[in-house]
């Protein structure tokens, strides 16, 4: 078994500091403010969800992910 040395208190007060990211990028989501994001109706999903099933091959057992896919699609073209 192996045995570790913990560093001083010398060794740990000269390392210098970690250096900190600097958010730069706009989040993904960012809507106007005062604008409330579109939330697509459940009959939008559904639609949306079986266009992908029959466009993908009509692949069984990907429902889940077609939902998920679906609703991501439509919140990303907003309102029509």
């Amino acid at each position: 078994m192996a045995t570790f040395n913990k560093p001083s208190k010398a060794k740990i007060e000269k390392l210098p500091p970690a250096p900190v990211a600097k958010a730069t990028a706009k989040p993904l989501t960012a809507d106007p403010p005062g604008k409330k994001p579109y939330e697509p109706t459940r009959e939008e999903i559904q639609a949306r969800a079986f266009e992908i099933y029959v466009n993908e091959g009509r692949k069984p057992g990907k429902d889940l992910e077609n939902w998920v896919r679906a609703e991501k699609d439509l919140r990303a073209r907003g309102s029509r």
